[in-house]
């Protein structure tokens, strides 16, 4: 669970899928053991160092927590960077309790007819739930890793498109409202995702999507989620295979791991069969020290070369 059921098992390590990682290191750029064969590569080189720059700038807005300053010129920065890529910028306004939300959606060669999607959470939570200390529990987390790292490689991914467009449409949503509320009551959390799932069919038809959640760790080993492997299986293969021909066998472990509740479950429900890419095992999760320096440029770059990959081998139909 990507909420507090999941939290119990993360603070008692051995309950999950593959235990604690300890020491195994950072992610290679390119790990030449998992390659049999050159590859050709038709995706733009994808630059870490920029996605980490587009990390630490949502970072410097401070917590991205509905109802704050932090959250409304996070909103504003956000929107303006993807105008200068897309072709064409939605932002979906929607309201929870006092609250204004806003997902942010860019497309990018509207005029192709197959679309895929990319997706991430922009907000940030505003109690840090899993600190020791019970005081601290009620500050909000940076959300370096839990929220910027996905939108950061979005936005990167953002600029390559406009540089050099793919020939299929891709529709990238920034979801507002992810990790407000209470994951074990179901209350006030993935209100983004159900909001763009309830309206997506007015301006989209992604035939998959891939969502990135926590994917900014520096010791990151991502494992195809459970939930993906029943409902969009193909596209976990997809993804998977990519990453070890891309020499990123390490970092995308081909093995099942556990089921989480995000972002992808309101996109499946509403037909389209959707990932969910991430590292739920980080210990800095929920708390004060989800910042910057817990994330790495070259996470994000094996992320980043990965979906851009996937995309870019695509082709539209005639």
């Amino acid at each position: 669970m990507r909420g507090a059921a999941a939290a119990g098992a993360l603070a008692a390590c051995g309950a999950l899928a593959f235990g604690c990682r300890g020491g195994l290191g950072h992610p290679r750029p390119a790990d030449q053991a998992s390659r049999s064969a050159p590859v050709q590569r038709v995706a733009p080189s994808f630059s870490g160092t920029s996605a980490m720059e587009l990390l630490k700038a949502q970072c410097d807005f401070g917590p991205r927590v509905p109802g704050t300053a932090a959250h409304r010129r996070g909103r504003e920065w956000m929107t303006a960077e993807l105008k200068k890529t897309a072709h064409e910028v939605i932002v979906q306004e929607f309201r929870y309790r006092q609250f204004t939300l806003a997902n942010i959606v860019g497309r990018f060669n509207t005029r192709a007819r197959r679309q895929v999607l990319l997706c991430a959470h922009w907000d940030s939570r505003p109690t840090a739930d899993m600190e020791i200390v019970e005081a601290k529990r009620r500050m909000p987390i940076p959300g370096a890793n839990d929220g910027a790292s996905g939108v950061a490689v979005l936005l990167q991914l953002a600029r390559m498109f406009r540089e050099k467009p793919p020939s299929i449409g891709v529709i990238i949503v920034l979801l507002d409202g992810e990790d407000y509320g209470d994951f074990v009551r179901d209350e006030g959390v993935f209100l983004g995702s159900r909001y763009f799932a309830a309206n997506m069919r007015k301006f989209a038809t992604p035939e998959y999507g891939i969502l990135l959640d926590m994917v900014g760790d520096r010791d990151l080993r991502i494992y195809r989620e459970a939930i993906s492997e029943r409902r969009a299986r193909r596209i976990n293969s997809l993804v998977f295979s990519t990453a070890r021909e891309l020499g990123y066998g390490r970092t995308f472990v081909d093995q099942v791991g556990e089921a989480i509740t995000d972002d992808h479950i309101p996109i499946n429900d509403a037909g389209v069969p959707c990932i969910d890419l991430i590292d739920f095992d980080y210990g800095p999760w929920h708390t004060l020290d989800d910042a910057p320096d817990k994330c790495s440029a070259e996470s994000l770059r094996a992320v980043g070369e990965v979906i851009a990959e996937v995309v870019y081998r695509e082709k539209d139909r005639p």
